[in-house]
């Protein structure tokens, strides 16, 4: 593939967007591409869907990143359809706990949560990407936690 300078990669992220990303998101996001993870167009198109779907999510944390692709992963690994009770056994596979409230809000534009309901896969995505940052984002406060306490 075809490594993309700044401008074309600046251009199609905020054209995926959907929005002017400004000067300084764009530099601090930067430093993301690299070796492991290159200025390609399937790259940039990639971030920019994920921060369409995560508007507060940091996309220069490298677990955040890498939640997604599981999360990507698991999609792919799938049926196309998914009960709810089988979404919950899932997130449990993977030591996702999240608390009915947040869950009951993750599937408002559902129209609500049920164990019973069969989902799409593809209208899942967004719960199933924000329950692998939600996990990232609770050990992250944990380990800063202990950090405080020690020092």
């Amino acid at each position: 593939m075809k490594k993309l300078d700044q401008k074309e990669a600046r251009s199609l992220f905020e054209e995926v967007l959907g929005k002017r990303i400004s000067d300084a998101s764009w530099y601090r996001l930067k430093p993301v591409f690299g070796d492991n993870f290159p200025l390609i167009k399937q790259n940039v198109v990639w971030l920019a869907e994920i921060k369409k779907q995560l508007p507060k999510c940091d996309l220069r944390l490298v677990p955040v990143v890498n939640s997604v692709k599981v999360a990507n992963e698991l999609i792919a690994g799938k049926e196309s359809k998914i009960s709810g009770k089988e979404l919950l056994e899932l997130f449990d596979q993977h030591q996702i706990t999240i608390h009915p409230n947040t869950l009951t809000k993750w599937f408002r534009p559902l129209n609500g949560f049920r164990k019973t309901r069969v989902y799409e896969l593809k209208e899942l995505y967004p719960v199933i990407l924000a329950a692998h940052t939600y996990k990232i984002r609770r050990e992250i406060d944990a380990v800063a936690q202990s950090i405080v306490k020690a020092g």
